[in-house]
């Protein structure tokens, strides 16, 4: 939107939807650039609590390779879609690990030949033999009026492919309808009934005041509607040489 914004970083727990962290940032960044530090600071929060974060849950805006390395050098465990722009396979292409070359359905190599950063990411290019691909019979499907075939990867794609792999997983179907059962609820709550839909204040530390302000009263309210599963005690008196003691019975 065309007017001045802030992101509001909300972290969630699962078991009880408590906000354990919330944070404002520039709205010139994206979502997957403010994760590394939303961990940071969710750790600081929890660890002083002896909690321990095992796994984050997060939708496909935080997707991006720094992001996917920042969990794993914290040994958490993600649930992030991949990009739109991610490919796990390229058709009528294999890639080799073993060599790091890509080999298409006529048994030419792609070889890999240099890393090229494009909007700040790092690509890695691999690109064929002209001579191969000079009489090659799909050479007007497959390149067109190009010399030679490139395939262009990023270079963070082991994170991903990894990322592929757990999501294909019942877990973790299970974990994307937790997420989304958990999170928007919070946010509808905070934007709706807690005053950050708008923010009447200047600068990003009074946004962050009143950000943190609206967890708090988000957190006390859940707090006070809290039960506690309590064993039920009641009294009786059981007569004792004519005289009557109470007795405390416990029931569970």
């Amino acid at each position: 939107p065309r007017q001045f914004n802030y992101l509001a970083q909300t972290s969630v727990d699962t078991q009880h939807h408590v906000i354990t962290h919330i944070q404002a940032h520039h709205a010139d960044k994206k979502d997957s650039q403010c994760l590394p530090a939303v961990i940071k600071e969710l750790k600081e929060n929890l660890e002083p609590e002896g909690l321990i974060i095992e796994q984050i849950l997060a939708d496909t805006g935080y997707s991006s390779g720094a992001a996917l390395k920042a969990l794993e050098q914290n040994n958490i465990t993600g649930y992030i879609p991949n990009f739109g722009q991610y490919k796990h396979e390229r058709d009528g292409f294999t890639y080799h690990k073993e060599g790091d070359y890509y080999q298409c359905t006529q048994n030419k190599k792609l070889v890999f030949k240099k890393v090229k950063v494009n909007n700040g990411y790092a690509m890695r290019e691999y690109r064929s033999s002209r001579k191969d691909c000079a009489n090659c019979p799909l050479r007007s499907t497959c390149i067109g009026k190009s010399f030679e075939k490139s395939i262009r990867e990023t270079a963070d794609k082991p994170c991903y492919d990894k990322m592929h792999e757990r999501l294909k997983t019942s877990y973790a179907r299970k974990m994307k309808k937790l997420r989304q059962s958990t999170v928007e609820p919070v946010l509808g709550t905070l934007i709706n009934f807690l005053a950050m839909k708008r923010v009447n204040t200047r600068g990003i530390n009074l946004a962050n005041k009143c950000k943190i302000m609206a967890a708090i009263a988000y957190n006390l309210k859940k707090m006070m509607k809290f039960k506690i599963n309590r064993p039920m005690v009641a009294t009786a008196p059981l007569p004792t040489d004519g005289n009557h003691l109470f007795s405390t019975l416990l029931f569970i």
